[in-house]
């Protein structure tokens, strides 16, 4: 994947899946007696989007220092790509759970929340994961080729 393509989406779709996850956080909070929200279920929801909250944030530092890294030798970006690939795998179930909150008997505007969230989460795990499979998994000549093409395009001035 291309370094622009990887960091811009990288970026933007964990500043959304941030977004999301606060206001599902802030709706079930604040909404409680209107929408007929159990205490059990909405600390199920708080605790879910806290994690989610959690991880966006660290999707959103590791985008921020990605140029960073990309400018250092291959071995960093052999170590970065080892890092956000098992910091995804842990954050796989949580997206896993996530839908077990559509077998709960939730009000129409928090299903359509959890929707969208889903719909991010899986742009968000597949973006990091195509990414490490292209650091991690292809030949190393095809690997430094490509390091070198992203590094002469867009961090050498």
């Amino acid at each position: 994947m291309d370094y622009k393509d990887f960091h811009d989406g990288l970026l933007s779709i964990s500043l959304i899946q941030f977004i999301m996850s606060l206001t599902f956080l802030i709706g079930s909070i604040v909404l409680k007696p209107y929408i007929a929200l159990e205490p059990k279920e909405r600390d199920f929801i708080v605790i879910l989007t806290v994690l989610n909250m959690s991880f966006s944030i660290y999707y959103i530092i590791e985008a921020l220092r990605l140029e960073k890294v990309f400018k250092l030798e291959d071995k960093h970006v052999f170590k970065f790509g080892k890092r956000i690939g098992i910091v995804s795998l842990v954050y796989s179930p949580l997206y896993l759970i996530f839908f077990s909150l559509l077998f709960l008997d939730l009000h129409e505007l928090q299903v359509m929340i959890v929707y969208l969230n889903l719909i991010i989460n899986t742009m968000l795990l597949g973006v990091v994961f195509k990414e490490v499979y292209d650091l991690l998994f292809i030949t190393e000549a095809e690997r430094k080729f490509e390091l070198e093409k992203n590094r002469k395009l867009y961090l050498e001035p």
